[in-house]
């Protein structure tokens, strides 16, 4: 094949995660890949350029370390993918763990640990969005059977298509009892509670994502609702 064409950073990212989701062997995105070592996530400006760039990265990064192993199993037995996966951005190299916790995150304490990722003075933490946006959790893809699908993320439609992809998400993996006025949340989000805001917030956020009858019926009964979570299914897809 011949040479990228794409030489920025979001089209580096974009024609990367194309080439994963086209199934294309690890060699070849490797070679897309090395054109990473030489971008610079700073020259970036503005939030949503960088959250774009990154969940490109993240979910092709995923798909190319899923592709040089066996897809099946349970996911947490493959923890260690997330640890040592990596791309080099800017001669500077990015784990899984990295992009999610530490930059998307906003260097947040992952769930299985009790420190930060990365330390203060990192230089890393540069690259980071200004602030976090808890609608990444619904465009990572972990390679679960419960992870959110896989798309492209543009820095234009960035705010239109996280919107899209949440409301998406919680309307197949959230439910509603109404004999027992229980609504049952996608057990992502109880992964990652604390990113969240209220439960009045969530409510309406599976209000809005549900919509028609269902989306008025849990907005009338708001305050009253019982909450719970679904439990979140780790095996590979």
């Amino acid at each position: 094949m011949g040479a990228p064409t794409e030489t920025s950073a979001p089209g580096l990212s974009r024609r990367l995660l194309a080439s994963a989701l086209a199934g294309e062997p690890p060699a070849e995105l490797d070679r897309v890949a090395a054109g990473l070592e030489a971008a610079d996530p700073l020259a970036l400006e503005g939030d949503g350029a960088r959250i774009a760039f990154w969940l490109n990265i993240y979910n092709a990064r995923l798909l190319h370390a899923l592709a040089q192993r066996p897809r099946s199993g349970h996911l947490l037995r493959h923890r260690r993918i997330f640890r040592r996966a990596a791309y080099t951005v800017g001669g500077l190299a990015y784990t899984l763990d990295l992009i999610e916790h530490g930059l998307l995150r906003g260097n947040a304490r992952p769930p299985y640990s009790p420190r930060r990722l990365l330390r203060r003075g990192d230089p890393r933490l540069r690259a980071a969005p200004s602030r976090p946006d808890p609608r990444v959790h619904f465009a990572l893809n972990c390679g679960a059977r419960s992870c959110p699908p896989v798309r492209a993320y543009t820095e234009q439609g960035l705010d239109d298509e996280l919107e899209a992809a949440a409301r998406s998400y919680v309307a197949a993996e959230s439910s509603l009892d109404r004999d027992r006025a229980e609504l049952e949340l996608p057990g992502l989000i109880s992964l990652y509670r604390r990113d969240f805001g209220p439960d009045p917030e969530l409510v309406e956020l599976a209000a809005t994502a549900r919509g028609g009858a269902d989306g008025d019926w849990i907005r009338e009964r708001s305050g009253s609702l019982r909450l719970r979570y679904a439990r979140f299914d780790w095996r590979l897809v």
